[in-house]
């Protein structure tokens, strides 16, 4: 990472008209951010709290890679009409400080006990991980069983996914071709060229009000860099999980899959749905992010968790 810093401010100072233009319209895209910032040291994580609660729970949602807490725009406050809810930033993404390298589960982790600790929000709390965040989620309430009353992994990946050991020549090429990808994009984002191809970090479209938000976090230079951060040492938060202390065997976990029919996808979901004794599997019709295609099925599981524990 550190000779792809210096060949990201060589290639900043040889495109320094382009930078500076980009820098100028970054800063014209600023949006204010929705939530409040929660300093951690010298940086801050931006996070958004919805606490019209009428539920002793506290909902954690955590978006998967490249995404941040925008990724939540409808979900969070139907949730909010139920429990307590936060969504947050990982560093470097959305409109949080960036991290020192390297980022990986374990210091988001510690950002979200910060977080909590911060916010006053109590356990009991329930997960949601969509996607990589599913790792993060996973890593937690194995550090803090005693604080978890749930987990929901929305289309998670298993750790497998980013273990080399267990890749095919498939898998070996995609993982590759990403990494490239990721790699340009940070490189070049000083100058602009992912804003040029329109490739921004994250979701290209959200509905109606929330597009001004992909406008300017899309394509912040951070943004690509927190972005190729959390891939490129996606392989080491992967083994914090496989080292971490098993999950409590009675933990409820939902496990809600998507529509993907690759071997090795069913494979891993498959997995997931045996992490406890009381894991639970939906298999769904949508794609791979199933909280924005179908929100419904996502607060509809959240929500029936709760009345059953409280009935």
């Amino acid at each position: 990472m550190k000779f792809d810093k210096l060949a990201k401010q060589a290639i900043d100072i040889i495109g320094f008209p382009f930078t500076i233009t980009n820098t100028y319209m970054n800063k014209k895209r600023h949006v204010k951010e929705i939530g409040q910032r929660i300093s951690i040291g010298e940086r801050f994580i931006h996070a958004i709290v919805s606490d019209e609660k009428s539920s002793d729970y506290t909902i954690i949602l955590d978006a998967g890679l490249s995404c941040c807490s925008i990724d939540w725009h409808y979900i969070q406050p139907q949730i909010a009409k139920f429990a307590c809810v936060l969504s947050f930033d990982r560093a470097g993404y959305g409109w949080s400080s960036p991290a020192n390298m390297p980022y990986t589960s374990e210091d988001v982790v510690s950002d979200l006990v910060h977080i909590l600790k911060k916010s006053q929000l109590k356990p009991p709390y329930i997960l949601v991980g969509h996607s990589f965040g599913g790792l993060n989620m996973r890593l937690f309430a194995s550090k803090y069983p005693e604080q978890v009353a749930a987990l929901i992994l929305i289309d998670a990946v298993h750790e497998k996914r980013y273990l080399s050991s267990e890749w095919d020549a498939v898998r070996k090429n995609a993982h590759s071709k990403s990494l490239k990808l990721f790699r340009l994009g940070y490189l070049t984002s000083g100058i602009g060229l992912p804003k040029l191809l329109k490739q921004p970090v994250g979701r290209k479209h959200l509905p109606g009000p929330y597009q001004k938000y992909v406008q300017y976090l899309g394509y912040h230079p951070k943004c690509y860099e927190a972005a190729y951060n959390e891939f490129l040492y996606s392989k080491l938060s992967a083994m914090q999980v496989v080292t971490a202390p098993a999950l409590k065997a009675d933990l409820p976990i939902i496990v809600l899959s998507s529509n993907n029919t690759d071997s090795t996808w069913v494979e891993h979901q498959s997995l997931l749905s045996q992490l406890t004794a009381k894991t639970t599997q939906i298999q769904t019709s949508c794609q791979h992010s199933i909280h924005l295609e179908n929100p419904h099925i996502v607060i509809k599981a959240i929500q029936q968790f709760i009345e059953n524990e409280e009935s």
